[in-house]
């Protein structure tokens, strides 16, 4: 991690001192949408920014490797394996000539609609730092900033554009900013981005309290501020009160006006100068300044990044329950059904900012394949159509040609509208969803571009196949065989993506038959009048005729045993709307009913970002939390169903029996303020304090062993300023497997209201069978404090305090007492 240093200090002053008021201003925002200008005359390049929580999100769509998603990674609970995710995200973005990642998201899952649940880490504050002050330190270990987001309270997608989270400050303080503060000092993040919302009726970007008081001067943060894209709504307010950066550029509050704001007297030169301070300071962390040394390290979609997102995704996985032993699957079982659509298609991250194409997805179905092998009989059905909103077309549909050797189709890209001239590229393009792309034949001066992708197309079922196609303009066109689907006169919706961007969007059906090979074209044209530099955006997404449910049962009842998938869908989860229910849709609570009917040994494996209801979990003897798994998922599933791998995961957030159970439920979503009337009590910590039973705890994760904690031990120093924890730990089981050992403190000291437990350590440890670890944590002063409002100040009460060890917060397995002096 680079600090700062006097030399690196006195060099930012010679720069200073060399510039323009101009100059100074220009750096505070961006050129366009993914870069800083260069101020050539100093030497000073562009700086390259990027989306990059669940791996790199190239602005051109190509394709990089898909991590698991954030919830995920917080599932492993494995501080070193987010590092090592973090460090080769960080080398993809040097592949891309990225030097910033617009990652992590770290705001707490307050409500489980939240449509960034996905994305974000968890409902415990201490997890979420933990994990976050690993991501940032593996991405910026390799020379490449992150971007610590959303700063602050960003916990909803409702009205996120200018609602206001309102709250009292010791909720502010204990949970939506402790995620930050242990971040911010421990891993200096090199910028902070700037939410939209308001916080206590004022816009974060322009929030004293949070940029100048807290985030500036008490956690003394030195890095960059950046505004969340298109979040900056003043000038004089935004600058004078801790906004460093706007962006997208070019500037719309900042440049010009700021400059104006400066010789009217609005903004002193003393601010600009600590703007322009911080960003230059950016730029030298960065590298730019001394060559890019960084530029060597890049590498992308490589083996070793492929077994690291294999691993995460395998830590990831939440073995929910197991009566009976039923996983993995046994090596006496001969024929398994595997139903359901995600076992074949899954649902591999979310949608929005942090959507990265992949370099492949390895689908359960193929994975389960690979783990059972020749001697197992798997038979497939998808059993019925879950997904809320037509997914992204199958790519195992297409072929460049009619002998279906490859999958995708030929692009052909052309350097002006209407596909006309010379072809300026050419490639074979299987992922048809794009957020940016025309940069392989786009130039400075002239942003037109057009691409024709041309193949066949081989439906696997007789019936309607319908079409969507979103676009951010009016030309395109589909034409499958001798038929245009899509073209001029098709009539055409608009709407937003993420709130944001406008599309259009058009739909067409076509009866096809099974097996027949059709001919399919599809183009999409680009004027300069109408273009928008790094996003232009295309997607086409096709629901083919529905599966046979009888099928599906028939295929359980023959099947030795069952393994079920189910799930949100590929479109449900995603940037720019909360979720409409933590119910499955498409009836799946009803088709497990009828599958474990037809053969009680039946896995569910949930392929969601998010907790969803489960009122058959007490009818089935397995079920797995998959999440949203990356690109490797499937063959992390392999691992674990196989035996390879023991289950480690568990969960960072709790799963209520229902929506209603949640501690938000009487507030959320509110209409243009979200009150946060539960306070303090946000997730484990509302369910332990209300007595309310809970579908699965958080924390909870079971392995394929056993495990004993015992000889729990507390010491505290004779100063009261640290307390050691010290407990055995042991492997009693048969196998091989990790356990989680997790740490919550009560407080019996307080007279204030607060939570029975909190968590304040936690430490996975991998064991072989009868092995015993001795684990020692240590809590500091800052672990027993409380924020009291009346003080205005973070307070440790003295008196008795107890701290629990077991493997989740309804799994405590020792308890020791101990007093705190003042």
């Amino acid at each position: 991690m680079a600090t700062r240093t006097p030399d690196t200090e006195a060099r930012i002053s010679a720069l200073l001192e060399r510039m323009t008021l101009e100059e100074k201003v220009s750096l505070m925002a961006g050129r366009d949408f993914w870069t800083l200008p260069a101020i050539e005359r100093l030497g000073i390049p562009s700086l390259r920014v990027s989306d990059g929580p669940t791996g790199l999100r190239s602005v051109n769509s190509e394709a990089a490797t898909v991590f698991p998603v954030g919830v995920a990674l917080a599932a492993t609970w494995n501080e070193t394996l987010v590092a090592e995710v973090g460090a080769a995200i960080a080398r993809e973005a040097i592949a891309h000539e990225v030097d910033v990642l617009l990652a992590p998201a770290v705001n707490i899952q307050r409500t489980p609609l939240g449509g960034r649940n996905f994305e974000t880490y968890s409902e415990d504050p201490r997890l979420a730092a933990e994990i976050a002050t690993a991501y940032v330190a593996g991405v910026q270990s390799e020379g490449v900033g992150t971007s610590l987001k959303h700063y602050a309270a960003n916990n909803q997608e409702h009205e996120r554009m200018t609602g206001s989270s309102d709250m009292s400050e010791r909720t502010l303080r204990e949970i939506y900013l402790a995620v930050y503060e242990p971040v911010i000092r421990r891993a200096n993040p090199w910028t902070v981005m700037g939410a939209y919302n308001k916080v206590n009726g004022v816009f974060a970007c322009e929030n004293e309290f949070l940029l100048e008081q807290v985030l500036k001067g008490e956690w003394g943060y030195d890095g960059v501020v950046v505004s969340d894209w298109g979040a900056t709504k003043t000038t004089a307010e935004a600058a004078n009160h801790g906004m460093d950066l706007e962006m997208p550029g070019p500037a719309r509050h900042f440049g010009a006006k700021l400059v104006e704001a400066v010789r009217n007297g609005d903004v002193s030169q003393a601010v600009v100068d600590d703007h322009a301070r911080r960003l230059l300071r950016l730029i030298i962390r960065c590298g730019l300044l001394d060559g890019n040394p960084k530029s060597a390290r890049g590498e992308l979609c490589s083996a070793r990044h492929r077994a690291c997102a294999r691993d995460a995704a395998g830590q990831s996985m939440v073995l929910l329950k197991n009566e009976g032993g039923l996983l993995p699957v046994s090596k006496n079982v001969r024929r398994v059904a595997v139903i359901g659509q995600p076992a074949y298609m899954p649902a591999i991250q979310g949608g929005g900012s942090s959507q990265v194409s992949p370099d492949r997805i390895v689908s359960p179905l193929e994975g389960l394949k690979a783990a059972l092998g020749s001697d197992v009989e798997l038979i497939f059905e998808r059993g019925l159509d879950h997904e809320p909103a037509p997914p992204q077309i199958d790519w195992r549909l297409l072929s460049p040609d009619e002998t279906f050797t490859q999958h995708g189709l030929t692009a052909r890209y052309y350097a002006k509208p209407g596909c006309a001239g010379p072809v300026a590229h050419e490639e074979i393009d299987w992922h048809f969803s794009k957020l940016g792309f025309g940069g392989k034949v786009q130039t400075e001066d002239d942003l037109s571009f057009s691409v024709e992708w041309t193949g066949y197309f081989r439906p696997e079922q007789d019936g309607d196949y319908d079409f969507v196609i979103s676009h951010s303009n009016e030309d395109v066109e589909l034409s499958i065989g001798n038929e245009i689907l899509v073209g001029q006169g098709t009539p055409s919706e608009r709407e937003l993506l993420f709130m944001i961007l406008p599309l259009n969007r058009r739909e067409a059906r076509m009866r096809m038959q099974a097996g027949r090979t059709y001919p399919i074209r599809i183009r999409y044209s680009q004027p300069t009048e109408r273009a928008i530099r790094a996003f232009n955006i295309f997607n086409i997404s096709m629901r083919p005729p529905a599966p046979s449910r009888a099928a599906a049962i028939a295929a359980a009842r023959a099947a030795d045993m069952v393994l079920l998938f189910v799930g949100s869908g590929t479109t449900d989860e995603t940037e720019g709307r909360d979720r409409r229910s933590m119910k499955l849709s498409a009836g799946q609570d009803d088709f497990v009913r009828e599958v474990v009917a037809a053969n009680p040994g039946t896995a569910v494996i949930v392929n969601t970002g998010a907790p969803v209801e489960m009122p058959w979990a007490g009818d089935v003897p397995a079920i797995l939390q998959m999440w949203l798994p990356g690109g490797e998922g499937g063959s992390a599933l392999e691992d674990l169903l196989s035996g390879k791998v023991s289950p480690s995961g568990k969960l960072p957030v709790t799963f209520p029996h229902h929506y209603e159970d949640n501690p938000t439920y009487p507030f959320y979503p509110g209409h243009k303020s979200a009150e946060y009337g539960e306070g303090i009590f946000v997730g484990y910590r509302y369910y332990d304090k209300a007595g309310r039973d809970v579908l699965f705890p958080f924390g909870h994760g079971l392995t394929y062993s056993r495990f004993e904690i015992s000889d729990l031990q507390v010491s505290v120093s004779p100063s009261a300023q640290d307390v050691e924890v010290s407990l055995n730990l042991t492997n009693t089981g048969a196998v091989e497997a990790a356990e989680t050992v997790q740490l919550y403190l009560e407080d019996r000291a307080t007279r204030e209201a607060m939570p029975p437990r909190q968590l304040k350590a936690f430490r996975k440890t991998s064991l072989k069978p009868g092995e015993t670890a001795r684990l020692t944590f240590v809590l500091v002063r800052e672990d027993f404090a409380w924020f009291d409002m009346h003080a205005g100040a973070w307070v440790v009460s003295p008196g008795k305090y107890a701290v629990h060890a077991g493997v989740s917060s309804r799994d405590l397995r020792q308890a020791a007492e101990f007093e705190l002096h003042s």
